[in-house]
Protein backbone atom coordinates (compact mmCIF):
# COMPACT_ATOMS: atom_id res chain seq x y z
CA UNK A 1 0.00 0.00 0.00
CA UNK A 2 1.35 3.65 -0.98
CA UNK A 3 1.87 5.97 2.01
CA UNK A 4 3.51 9.41 2.08
CA UNK A 5 5.88 10.21 5.17
CA UNK A 6 6.45 13.53 6.40
CA UNK A 7 9.89 13.76 8.05
CA UNK A 8 12.03 15.46 10.47
CA UNK A 9 15.50 14.24 11.44
CA UNK A 10 17.94 16.12 14.09
CA UNK A 11 21.12 15.30 15.23
CA UNK A 12 24.44 15.76 13.19
CA UNK A 13 22.88 15.61 10.06
CA UNK A 14 23.92 18.81 8.07
CA UNK A 15 27.10 19.46 6.21
CA UNK A 16 27.80 15.74 6.50
CA UNK A 17 26.67 14.19 3.32
CA UNK A 18 23.68 13.15 4.96
CA UNK A 19 21.31 14.01 2.29
CA UNK A 20 22.79 12.24 -0.70
CA UNK A 21 23.19 9.08 1.89
CA UNK A 22 19.47 9.48 2.06
CA UNK A 23 19.04 9.77 -1.48
CA UNK A 24 20.80 6.72 -2.29
CA UNK A 25 18.56 4.52 -0.40
CA UNK A 26 15.52 6.37 -1.42
CA UNK A 27 16.84 5.42 -4.97
CA UNK A 28 17.47 1.89 -4.39
CA UNK A 29 13.51 1.55 -2.89
CA UNK A 30 12.19 3.83 -5.68
CA UNK A 31 10.90 6.36 -3.70
CA UNK A 32 9.60 9.56 -4.73
CA UNK A 33 9.88 12.97 -2.92
CA UNK A 34 12.73 15.08 -1.83
CA UNK A 35 15.35 15.86 1.29
CA UNK A 36 16.46 19.40 2.08
CA UNK A 37 18.10 21.09 4.83
CA UNK A 38 16.32 23.52 7.45
CA UNK A 39 17.05 26.82 8.94
CA UNK A 40 17.05 24.96 12.06
CA UNK A 41 19.66 22.59 11.79
CA UNK A 42 17.21 20.17 10.80
CA UNK A 43 16.90 17.75 7.90
CA UNK A 44 13.23 17.49 5.87
CA UNK A 45 12.64 14.33 4.22
CA UNK A 46 9.18 14.13 1.90
CA UNK A 47 8.60 10.57 0.28
CA UNK A 48 5.92 8.59 -1.00
CA UNK A 49 6.35 4.88 -2.02
CA UNK A 50 5.32 1.44 -0.97
CA UNK A 51 4.77 1.26 2.87
CA UNK A 52 7.32 -1.35 3.19
CA UNK A 53 9.97 0.80 1.75
CA UNK A 54 9.13 3.34 3.52
CA UNK A 55 9.87 1.58 6.64
CA UNK A 56 13.04 0.34 4.91
CA UNK A 57 14.53 3.64 4.49
CA UNK A 58 13.77 4.62 7.92
CA UNK A 59 15.57 1.94 9.44
CA UNK A 60 18.62 2.59 7.46
CA UNK A 61 19.03 6.75 8.05
CA UNK A 62 18.62 6.36 11.63
CA UNK A 63 22.50 6.17 11.60
CA UNK A 64 25.86 6.77 13.91
CA UNK A 65 28.65 6.69 12.09
CA UNK A 66 31.04 9.96 11.45
CA UNK A 67 30.47 12.08 10.39
CA UNK A 68 26.46 12.19 10.72
CA UNK A 69 24.67 11.33 14.06
CA UNK A 70 21.20 11.01 13.86
CA UNK A 71 19.23 11.90 16.95
CA UNK A 72 16.00 11.73 16.63
CA UNK A 73 13.18 11.27 13.70
CA UNK A 74 9.75 12.41 13.69
CA UNK A 75 7.50 11.30 11.32
CA UNK A 76 4.09 11.97 10.04
CA UNK A 77 1.95 9.55 7.67
CA UNK A 78 -0.29 10.97 5.19
CA UNK A 79 -2.17 9.74 2.12
CA UNK A 80 0.21 10.35 -0.90
CA UNK A 81 -0.42 12.66 -3.58
CA UNK A 82 1.52 11.61 -6.64
CA UNK A 83 3.15 14.65 -6.99
CA UNK A 84 6.81 13.83 -7.06
CA UNK A 85 8.04 11.47 -9.94
CA UNK A 86 11.59 11.37 -8.81
CA UNK A 87 13.66 12.09 -5.48
CA UNK A 88 15.61 14.63 -4.93
CA UNK A 89 17.98 16.57 -3.25
CA UNK A 90 17.04 20.41 -3.01
CA UNK A 91 20.07 22.14 -2.25
CA UNK A 92 21.29 25.70 -0.64
CA UNK A 93 20.57 28.95 -3.28
CA UNK A 94 23.90 29.84 -1.87
CA UNK A 95 26.00 28.20 -3.92
CA UNK A 96 29.45 28.67 -1.51
CA UNK A 97 27.59 26.99 0.72
CA UNK A 98 26.31 24.25 -1.60
CA UNK A 99 29.87 23.48 -2.97
CA UNK A 100 31.16 23.33 0.91
CA UNK A 101 28.72 20.43 1.03
CA UNK A 102 29.44 18.57 -1.62
CA UNK A 103 33.37 19.08 -0.64
CA UNK A 104 32.18 17.33 2.61
CA UNK A 105 30.30 14.28 0.45
CA UNK A 106 33.78 14.04 -1.83
CA UNK A 107 36.00 13.70 1.76
CA UNK A 108 33.40 11.37 2.74
CA UNK A 109 33.81 9.02 -0.01
CA UNK A 110 37.28 8.90 -0.22
CA UNK A 111 37.65 8.00 3.45
CA UNK A 112 36.04 5.25 2.90
CA UNK A 113 37.99 4.37 -0.34
CA UNK A 114 41.44 4.43 1.88
CA UNK A 115 39.94 2.22 4.66
CA UNK A 116 38.76 -0.28 1.42
CA UNK A 117 42.56 0.00 -0.07
CA UNK A 118 44.14 -0.20 3.36
CA UNK A 119 41.79 -3.07 4.11
CA UNK A 120 43.21 -4.32 0.31
CA UNK A 121 46.74 -3.94 1.50
CA UNK A 122 46.56 -5.64 4.81
CA UNK A 123 45.22 -8.65 3.32
CA UNK A 124 47.87 -8.62 0.26
CA UNK A 125 50.31 -9.70 3.27
CA UNK A 126 48.74 -13.16 3.82
CA UNK A 127 48.57 -14.15 -0.19
CA UNK A 128 52.28 -13.25 -0.79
Amino acid sequence: MKKRAEIIISGRVQKAGYRDFIDEIAFDLNLNGYVKNLDDGTVELVCEGEENSISKLLKNINIVQYPIRVENIDVVYKDPTGEYKTFEVVREEDLILATYERMDVAARYMRQMNSDLGNKIDGLGTKI
